[in-house]
């Protein structure tokens, strides 16, 4: 009887110890399946967020590029007509303007910034703004001398030989700094009647074998500044084929600026070559007064800027004048171009 009961609770205590490891098992499971379940709903709680993520990047991108502008067309500003100039009344097509745009738009997207930067170089050399002073229309050594006789560095802009001075190459050698005057096509029929005037109508190889020529003429020249030519200058085409010419035979161009339409500002940056302009014409009035006002006008742009670029003409009054700009000039450092060029772009 005894050994009966205590077999009864030697079973009882077996069948409670194995409940006992049943429900641990059981709470064991659960909680892993608890586990595993939480894991899953993280797991899916991640990868709706990193969706929504890229949802709202994707979305951001495209609301950024639809907002983007295109690169345009740079327009520069309007300065009015230079001396002799009148704006084009329309504008002349003779390159294939349309091909040229499609074949350089990458390009100027691409150069446009750089030559910002650039355009925002120091250009002072002794601590001082500088101030290049340019006389066009230089043909005869009386113009030469009268320049030569002022007290300040002044760069003379000489013309190709014509029907009146054949002897500019000549007049040019005897220079270590100068510039080549090339007559472009002008709104005025008089201005055009300058001795092989370039005009849009030309075509690329009679612009390509002028410019070969004025290389010959003038094998120790670097740069060229417009004779009129507003017209030629507003031209893209034109202008594209006549800068990239230049630019082959070592030469480069600074824009006189004779139209508020011009286009060499782009064709330029197509080129990724500097753009230059004038700042100023000193005597589209030809007298004293006016035309000391105009260089003090060029004073103030280059100590703003660091540089002002200043255009007059070999008539008696600008020469005049610039014999009496002492007290304007003081502050700035009078300089050549080419000096300047060299110490702005280190060539």
């Amino acid at each position: 009887m005894a050994s009966r009961k205590k077999g009864s609770a030697k079973r009882r205590a077996t069948a409670k110890r194995q409940d006992q490891k049943r429900r641990a098992m059981r709470r064991t499971a659960l909680s892993i399946l608890g586990l595993l379940a939480l894991s899953t709903l993280l797991g899916f709680s991640f990868l709706i967020g990193e969706k929504g993520e890229q949802s709202n990047l994707s979305a951001g991108v495209k609301r950024k590029a639809s907002s983007s502008v295109s690169v345009k067309d740079h327009k520069t500003i309007s300065e009015g007509p230079g001396v002799g100039e009148e704006y084009p009344k329309e504008e002349k097509v003779g390159f294939g303007l349309e091909d040229l745009i499609a074949k350089t738009k990458e390009r100027a997207k691409a150069s446009k910034e750089n030559n910002a930067s650039r355009a925002m170089l120091p250009t002072t050399r002794h601590g001082r703004p500088q101030l290049i002073l340019i006389i066009d229309d230089v043909s005869q050594p009386r113009q030469l001398a009268a320049i030569r006789a002022l007290p300040y560095h002044i760069t003379p802009s000489i013309f190709p030989p014509s029907k009146m001075n054949r002897n500019t190459p000549a007049l040019a050698g005897t220079l270590k700094h100068f510039m080549i005057h090339l007559p472009l096509e002008s709104g005025s029929a008089k201005m055009n009647r300058f001795t092989k005037t370039l005009f849009v109508d030309d075509g690329p190889e009679r612009v390509r074998k002028r410019v070969e020529e004025i290389r010959k003429l003038f094998p120790g020249a670097h740069y060229v500044n417009n004779h009129t030519g507003s017209v030629f200058t507003s031209n893209y085409g034109a202008m594209y084929h006549l800068f990239g010419d230049l630019k082959k035979e070592g030469f480069v161009f600074l824009d006189s600026r004779t139209t508020g339409h011009s286009v060499v500002r782009r064709v330029a940056t197509d080129y990724h070559a500097p753009y230059l302009s004038r700042d100023v014409f000193l005597d589209n009035i030809q007298n004293r007064a006016a035309i000391l006002h105009q260089l003090k006008l060029a004073v103030r742009i280059a100590k703003k800027r660091g540089y002002a670029i200043a255009i007059g003409h070999p008539h008696r009054a600008t020469l005049e004048a610039l014999r009496h700009a002492g007290k304007i000039l003081e502050g700035v450092e009078t300089v050549y171009f080419d000096e300047f060029y060299r110490s702005r772009y280190g060539r």
